[in-house]
């Protein structure tokens, strides 16, 4: 029993030591972490330097970006593509109706009504959907009934 005992004393005095040492700034250890830092900087700017001048030499410096221009203007008469009246179950071709009524005009506004091509859906909301195109730029608008479309290729 006296031997454990000696041998558990000595082995708390070995591990408290080893606690103190591990617990950081008061201990023998606190320039550890710092000298680390020190050393992953210096390293990190090290291969930064060398990398930015291995890419000054080699050319591969990206080219600064340019903003892209501003879109293409609407230009050219109304073409009417499609035209379709009426709900997403029921509905009429209006695609000559709104041709007749817009093609080769800068402008044009379409009202929306049961005159277009009946009524294809009674007691539902109808709308006009209109797909037109201005010199060389596609274009929709849509109105519901009793309202207007407005269709616009102007500069």
């Amino acid at each position: 029993m006296q031997r454990s005992l000696k041998r558990l004393a000595a082995a708390l005095a070995a591990s408290g030591a080893m606690v103190a040492a591990a617990e950081g700034p008061s201990g023998p250890g606190t320039e550890e972490p710092d000298r680390y830092r020190e050393g992953y900087r210096a390293g990190y700017d090290d291969g930064f330097q060398r990398g930015y001048e291995k890419g000054l030499r080699e050319g591969s410096v990206p080219a600064p970006v340019v903003a892209p221009g501003p879109p293409p203007r609407a230009t050219g008469p109304i073409t009417i593509s499609r035209a379709v009246y009426g709900t997403s179950s029921k509905g009429c071709d209006a695609t000559r109706w709104a041709a007749r009524m817009a093609n080769g005009r800068a402008t044009a506004t379409l009202d929306v009504s049961n005159g277009i091509c009946g009524d294809p859906a009674p007691g539902d909301r109808k709308s006009l959907d209109v797909t037109y195109v201005c010199g060389s730029i596609a274009k929709s608008a849509t109105a519901f009934e009793h309202r207007s479309v407005y269709l616009d290729c102007t500069p």
